[in-house]
């Protein structure tokens, strides 16, 4: 028997096995309603991202103008073919109406009704909630959902009395590795057409989105980062106010598109003249999420000899206008040869020296987790213990690249020591009465951090936490950079969850109490890794 056991284990290991997960894609794209007011540009979205992910290897049903029958169906087709460790796809543009704090996306034969029939509308339409619970019940290991269904409620009337909100979706709560993206915010109106003479072929959002997809350099998190920026900047060139929203329960990172291999047998396809320039478009977009001056600073020193690259003179300007200067910089020197040789040396599979970065972690008792190739929440917060008990480290966002795997494969082997734990009374014993009863842990107080950021950006600060009730907690926030602003903090025994709050920025914290109470460490969806103490 113990034999069986760690033969499948064995085969569970296999990178064969771990490679076979599928990509399978549902995209919906409903115009021709019924009763309702038409559509003109959802069958044309649900086209164009079938067609730009099948160029990525998903496997995709497609419906178009698609009865309440149809989608159950085709729903049910969907989950069917979907096994545990698949990444799902979902798409759907479309009428869609927030009731009672549930959105439904609206089959093309929803029949239009008055304003005491919202209960009909639930029973006839598909409950997004519904939807995603169902896919996640098939063992998917990731979810990506995209709904650009935030248009006008098709069933306002001119009385202002509707069913439901009067535009737009409701915010939504998304399951455990799904990432969720609304074409709009909360009770905002999503584009078809900037005006009538906008000749486009798709949304406003769609049409900024499906370029996105093909670029394997592009993480989601930073994709997103920009996508907002853009729509956002698009429509108010109309002054229209609409600003995609996103809810990221994700496990890990995903990509759209993955990058080719060569073929067996054939030669690889000699470097392009510029074999770090693949770098340049993620560093940048971690430059811009930190919003620093320090930050794009040092983006320009990594990239001086890149002046002409329009990535580089983007940041530039940015940085410019961030620190209210009109004058040009004076112009960057030149990169040391040997500094772009290193970069040229630099292994081009990311995934294979996360692996390997893991590998090293793990041998160091830094706890990564399975060397599975994707920088996952426990293989950052095993990076930010190592780079917590050690110097000179880079910060979370370098995983993934020559540096930190260097920085690893360096370390001895007390690089993540064992912290002694309190020993437990024995068996049939009690605690002495005179031992002092353990504290409740809590957050309440002033703490001061370090963190470290992308491209070698620190910054000290200090954070503020006010118990709210239970374990809920309100937190302000300000650093030597000059970033101000606020956080909703959650104290789960030791483990810590905020989303921080910035001008232009939102991020997530998730963070381990030290069983003192005296100190946590952590990491931040900016690339931050974050190591604070009690004043």
């Amino acid at each position: 028997m113990r034999s069986l056991v760690l033969a499948l284990v064995m085969v569970w290991m296999l990178p064969g096995v771990l490679a076979a997960e599928k990509r399978l894609g549902l995209v919906i794209g409903n115009d021709s309603y019924r009763d309702v007011p038409q559509l003109e540009l959802a069958r044309a979205d649900a086209r164009a991202i079938s067609d730009a992910l099948s160029g990525q290897g998903f496997e995709i049903l497609t419906l178009l103008d698609g009865s309440r029958r149809d989608m159950n169906r085709t729903i049910s087709e969907f989950t069917h073919k979907l096994e545990p460790g698949d990444t799902a796809f979902v798409f759907f543009a479309g009428h869609g109406v927030e009731i009672d704090g549930e959105n439904y996306l609206l089959p093309t034969d929803i029949a239009l009704l008055g304003s005491g029939e919202q209960d009909f509308v639930k029973s006839e339409s598909i409950a997004l909630s519904a939807l995603l619970d169902r896919v996640r019940a098939t063992g998917t290991r990731t979810t990506i959902a995209v709904i650009d269904a935030c248009r006008e409620n098709p069933f306002a009337t001119a009385a202002g009395r509707s069913i439901g909100r009067a535009r737009g979706l409701g915010r939504i709560t998304a399951p455990q590795g799904t990432f969720v993206i609304f074409s709009a915010g909360a009770g905002q109106l999503a584009l078809d057409r900037l005006n009538d003479s906008d000749t486009g072929r798709n949304s406003v959002f769609t049409r900024l989105f499906l370029p996105r997809i093909a670029d394997p350099e592009l993480e989601l998190r930073p994709m997103m980062s920009e996508l907002r920026t853009e729509v956002r900047a698009l429509a108010r060139t109309v002054n229209h106010d609409q600003f995609p929203a996103y809810y990221d329960e994700l496990l890990g990172e995903f990509f759209f598109a993955t990058a080719e291999p060569a073929s067996f047998g054939t030669a690889a396809a000699e470097p392009g003249p510029d074999p770090a320039g693949g770098l340049i478009r993620e560093d940048f977009a971690l430059a811009r999420s930190i919003g620093s001056v320090e930050a794009y600073d040092a983006f320009l020193e990594r990239y001086a000899g890149e002046s002409d690259d329009f990535t580089v003179q983007l940041a530039r300007q940015l940085r410019d206008k961030l620190a209210g200067r009109t004058e040009a910089p004076a112009p960057a020197e030149e990169a040391p040869v040997e500094t772009a040789a290193v970069q040229a040396a630099q292994p081009a599979n990311r995934r294979d020296i996360i692996r390997l970065t893991q590998e090293k972690l793990n041998t160091l008792n830094c706890k990564a987790g399975s060397a599975d190739g994707i920088a996952g929440r426990r293989t950052r917060d095993a990076f930010a213990r190592f780079g917590a008990a050690n110097t000179n480290v880079p910060g979370d966002a370098s995983l993934g690249s020559q540096a930190a795997l260097d920085a690893v494969s360096s370390a001895d082997a007390t690089a993540c020591p064992v912290v002694a734990r309190t020993a437990e009374p024995a068996p049939g014993t009690t605690a002495s009465a005179s031992d002092p009863a353990p504290a409740a842990l809590s957050l309440s107080g002033t703490w001061s951090f370090s963190a470290k950021c992308a491209l070698f950006v620190q910054s000290r600060g200090t954070v503020r936490f006010r118990q709210v009730s239970g374990n809920f907690y309100q937190a302000t926030i300000s650093d030597n950079l000059g970033n101000n602003g606020h956080a909703e903090v959650y104290l789960n025994g030791r483990d810590i969850v905020s989303t921080e709050y910035f001008p232009g920025i939102t991020n997530k914290f998730h963070g381990r109490l030290a069983p003192d109470g005296q100190s946590y460490s952590g990491t931040s969806s900016n690339t931050c890794a974050v190591y604070a103490r009690r004043n």
